[in-house]
């Protein structure tokens, strides 16, 4: 995996999908933080508010079954494939999953309408390490959205 991140006074670089940049203003809730925590670090925002709050993190899963001709393929364990996992989330205790977008019922977050989902295991973030196409996880972009994130959903 690999990451880089360009900080200015006012505005971090996320890179996302395809390794797009993405201009993010540290912790403002807004159209480019949403491109940037659903468009390739959503990984990263699920790992900064599961350490913020300790709730699971939880794998969308917007394949059946292993797409070998898919960028993100990383020919794991089928069941465990990084192509596999369309999107990551928090879910609170409550059963909610929560995403930059906020908190939705299972099977209703923003372009994964019907997906099921279930708990990161271990073998699913070994493939998402491995997989070449997942980026590192900006950390420290995506903590500065937890508390404005949290907030908004007060």
């Amino acid at each position: 995996m690999t990451t880089a991140v360009t900080a200015t006074a006012a505005t971090m670089t996320v890179i996302g999908r395809g390794y797009v940049s993405v201009h993010v203003t540290p912790g403002h809730l807004n159209d480019a933080a949403r491109e940037a925590f659903t468009e390739g670090q959503c990984h990263a925002l699920a790992l900064a508010l599961n350490e913020a709050t300790g709730w699971p993190i939880t794998a969308i899963l917007t394949a059946d079954s292993c797409r070998q001709d898919d960028p993100l393929c990383n020919r794991a364990d089928d069941d465990h494939c990084a192509c596999r996992i369309g999107h990551l989330v928090v879910t609170r205790p409550d059963g909610t999953h929560l995403d930059i977008t906020g908190a939705h019922t299972p099977g209703t977050v923003p372009d994964c309408h019907g997906a099921p989902s279930r708990a990161m295991t271990a073998e699913d973030w070994q493939a998402l390490r491995t997989a070449r196409a997942w980026r590192a996880p900006d950390l420290r972009a995506a903590r500065t959205f937890v508390a404005p994130l949290l907030a908004s959903l007060a």
